[in-house]
């Protein structure tokens, strides 16, 4: 609850920056009417739009998992990641269609000097709280607002050349430089939305998150016990800030069901702790079988059919296989 609190308000912050740059950002385009601040604020209105869609997000992907969404709501903030990297290309394409003209009927910009105290100060707002909701996204494991920090961070950037652009214009007096700048910067965010559009994507397809299963397998290795076998049929899915793990592990056939119960529930745990996420574990348990023998570490096991050689590290590619390892054991199978 104290962390789904903290998200509101980050959220909250981030709407009213966006909306009150929105209007300081349309407020210096109008005193200069330069389309590379007209660019700049276009910008801006993506961020009002997705900062109250985070809002959303965030309220709902905090809701508990019940009936109907069996693993949550947190999904949403994948979608939600995606709406803002639509949206950002969406503005590219608006600010492409208003500057490309203005090569062929060149309009100076006018009061340049008050227009770009008002861009730097809304700049650098944009740098402040979009490092924050960086911080905090990665803190809270929210995809949401750190997708939100990025694309403020985005904007600072956007800001930055924008400023540098009209410096040179104010020196050169080119008027070709204004829609120039504009035009990259339609580019310089078109990069970062397609990005953010394509992660979104992956997520809501439950793409592997090939580091995700890096970090459960190096935690597998670390808490593993004797009578441990060969981990397979990983498969792990992010919803929000909550993990969902499947697996099968093999386990001495000669176990009582309480010693499977609670190896199965010393590895729920250790995994959990490992990972330092919310979600939960499920876990298939397989009876070990002959050949499992050189790689299995129990010292008093009366069913051996031959020695113990060694006990190897376990590979993503061997844990996330249909059969377990593809080394030692599994090939006398």
């Amino acid at each position: 609850m104290k962390n789904n609190n903290a998200m509101r308000k980050a959220a909250w912050l981030a709407f009213i920056t966006s909306l009150t740059l929105l209007l300081v950002k349309f407020g210096a385009y109008y005193l200069t009417d330069s389309k590379a601040i007209l660019s700049d604020a276009i910008e801006s209105i993506i961020n009002v739009v997705t900062a109250a869609f985070l809002m959303l997000s965030i309220s709902v992907s905090s809701k508990p998992v019940d009936e109907n969404h069996p693993y949550g709501h947190g999904k949403i903030e994948s979608f939600s990641a995606g709406l803002e990297g639509g949206l950002i290309i969406i503005a590219a394409v608006v600010i492409f269609v208003e500057a490309v003209p203005v090569f062929f009927t060149p309009q100076p910009p006018r009061n340049l000097g008050p227009g770009l105290y008002i861009l730097g100060g809304a700049g650098a707002v944009n740098l402040a709280v979009g490092s924050y909701l960086m911080h905090a996204g990665r803190k809270y494991k929210s995809e949401a607002l750190s997708a939100d920090g990025r694309h403020l961070l985005t904007d600072f950037y956007t800001s930055a050349g924008v400023i540098i652009g009209l410096l040179l214009y104010r020196i050169t007096g080119f008027p070709w430089l204004d829609p120039l700048i504009a035009c990259l910067v339609a580019l310089n965010i078109l990069i970062p939305g397609s990005r953010l559009f394509a992660n979104s994507f992956k997520n809501l397809m439950d793409e592997a998150d090939p580091e995700l299963l890096e970090r459960i397998v190096q935690a597998l290795n670390t808490i593993r016990k004797p009578g441990w076998l060969y981990p397979h049929k990983l498969r792990a899915l992010r919803s929000g800030r909550y993990h969902h793990v499947d697996l099968h592990i093999s386990l001495p056939h000669y176990w009582t069901l309480t010693q499977v119960h609670e190896a199965e529930q010393e590895i729920t745990r250790a995994l959990l702790d490992a990972l330092g996420e919310e979600g939960d574990i499920m876990i298939h348990v397989d009876p070990c079988e002959p050949p499992y023998c050189p790689v299995c570490e129990v010292d008093d096991c009366s069913k051996r059919d031959s020695g113990f050689t060694s006990a190897p590290n376990w590979s993503v590619n061997e844990v996330i296989s249909a059969r377990g390892t593809d080394t030692s054991a599994s090939k006398l199978l």
